[in-house]
């Protein structure tokens, strides 16, 4: 039987403090595969408008701040870390994308850019050490990112496709959601969401040591519990306390009955951290913390068509 240690983690949103934990997790934990279960880029860029003079401006975390060219790459550094990206802009740049259509345009050449940049970080701290790294997007990721993780070699792309992680067990990834009421990248219906599922399960050929890498949680697993919303997309409360409801997938949940595969690896719902059973299959949400820079992930350890360590860690 093959014994693999893998580290799984999800949903760093941007945090280059957070790709950095995850990629250093190999050694750090002593494990043979890592796992990153989507929605990788960032959401926002922080312009940093030139005064003149070595001077820049933002405002970042609510507060206006002012860095000369000596202090502004760690700034810059911080911006980063916190899951945002930094750009440098004149005035007259920040005129010219005042447009929708303009930023859009400027977000997603600078989200291509900075993923680039994360790939080469990864080819610089996993090359020679044997550890493999497994990388799939998330529902809130562009598919521009795609074909930079399709056309580098370090880092390995589960999404839409059947891997094998070592001589006995398999990987399948499945990087979409279920609608939701952000109307992000990668949607789909529960219909679409059974078939991508059913496509790739078909393929396996052993679902008892499969690892199914998908970002949607199954539904009600405790796996998926969010705020509930109104209409506006305030949370509902009752007496000051949120109110929770199951956001997953049921297309989601009736594969995993369906196949029993050894392992779920889901991401997607920050505040559901947890590990449920669903029949024989060890279900994981490793929860995100991105905002704090602290990287939530799961020690998992498969040995033939068993699960036989496992354990949330935070840091």
């Amino acid at each position: 039987m093959t014994k693999t240690r893998i580290f799984f983690a999800s949903d760093v949103h941007g945090s280059e403090r957070c790709w950095r934990k995850f990629l250093n997790a190999g050694k750090f934990y002593g494990v043979d595969v890592l796992i990153m279960g989507g929605d990788i880029a960032g959401k926002l860029i922080i312009p940093l408008l030139d005064e003149g003079n070595g001077h820049y401006s933002c405002h970042f975390h609510g507060d206006q701040r002012t860095s000369t060219e000596a202090e502004v790459e760690a700034l810059e550094k911080r911006i980063r870390d916190g899951g945002y990206y930094p750009v440098r802009m004149t005035p007259e740049e920040v005129e010219a994308n005042d447009r929708k259509e303009a930023q859009d345009a400027l977000f997603e050449r600078v989200m291509v850019q900075e993923f680039e940049r994360w790939l080469q970080i990864a080819e610089e701290k996993l090359t020679g050490t044997g550890i493999r790294c497994f990388v799939s997007p998330g529902n809130d990721d562009i598919f521009a990112l795609d074909t930079l993780l399709r056309n580098q070699t370090v880092v390995e792309a589960p999404d839409g496709q059947r891997l094998k992680i070592d001589d006995e067990h398999e990987i399948i990834g499945v990087g979409y959601s279920t609608p939701t009421p952000w109307h992000t990248e990668r949607e789909c219906s529960e219909e679409e969401y059974a078939s991508k599922l059913d496509r790739l399960a078909e393929q396996i050929e052993d679902t008892s040591k499969a690892i199914f890498d998908i970002h949607c949680p199954p539904y009600d697993s405790g796996l998926d519990h969010a705020p509930k919303l109104t209409d506006d997309l305030r949370p509902v409360t009752i007496m000051g306390q949120p109110q929770l409801a199951p956001v997953g997938s049921t297309a989601v949940r009736d594969a995993i009955l369906r196949y029993q595969p050894l392992l779920g690896l889901h991401g997607h719902v920050h505040e559901s951290k947890g590990i449920v059973k669903l029949g024989r299959t060890v279900c994981i949400n490793p929860g995100s913390e991105y905002t704090e820079g602290e990287l939530a992930g799961a020690l998992v350890r498969v040995n033939g068509g068993k699960v036989d360590q496992y354990q949330l860690v935070t840091g």
